[in-house]
């Protein structure tokens, strides 16, 4: 397990004091592929910051059908709902890539969201990029190919870790993607 917390993007900009106030109460935490951090409709007592895992948002429809809306890997954090105020998430958080987070109770982040100013600016910095990306996804699915949908979920994957190798099942791509595995097939056959 990685215990490297300023590997995650918003722990290492945080001010120094809030840092030092958060670190004692720091929990590192490995997160296997397919673990559900929450599901949709669900609370959050933690907000994680992952330092080598990717976390996938999915939403699920009533008919069983899933798509993924946005990834969050050592640039953000997971939580964002419930530091915003909202009592329940409106998408699942499901470990796409494993590895290793850190993990801190909502109410120290909420303490430091409320009274600091920069802490305010960096989260809501990660906030805005999340909502960016969620456009992205949004323009994607409905004007370009699945080959493109493809590469774009492929290399924000691959901008969100460290190794050069992606190790994805056609069939979890084909549930983010919102698609048929045998679509995928195909998609990454042509590639």
């Amino acid at each position: 397990m990685q215990r490297q917390p300023r590997k995650n993007h918003i722990l290492a900009s945080l001010p120094e004091s809030v840092f030092q106030t958060w670190e004692p109460f720091f929990e590192f935490v490995e997160l296997p592929l397919g673990q559900v951090i929450c599901e949709q409709g669900g609370t959050l007592s933690h907000i994680y910051f992952p330092t080598s895992c990717i976390v996938s948002w999915v939403h699920l429809l009533e008919n069983g059908a899933s798509t993924e809306i946005s990834m969050t890997g050592r640039e953000g954090l997971v939580g964002l709902y419930q530091i915003m105020g909202a009592r329940q998430t409106t998408n699942r958080a499901l470990v796409q890539t494993g590895g290793s987070a850190v993990r801190l109770r909502l109410n120290t982040v909420l303490a430091s969201f409320q009274q600091d100013m920069r802490v305010q600016q960096i989260i809501l910095g990660f906030a805005q990029a999340l909502i960016t990306q969620m456009a992205q996804v949004s323009v994607c699915r409905q004007h370009h190919s699945l080959e493109e949908q493809l590469c774009r979920m492929l290399l924000f994957t691959l901008d969100r870790q460290d190794r050069p190798t992606i190790f994805l099942t056609q069939e979890l791509m084909a549930n983010l993607l919102g698609v048929r595995r045998e679509g995928v097939t195909l998609a990454a056959s042509r590639l």
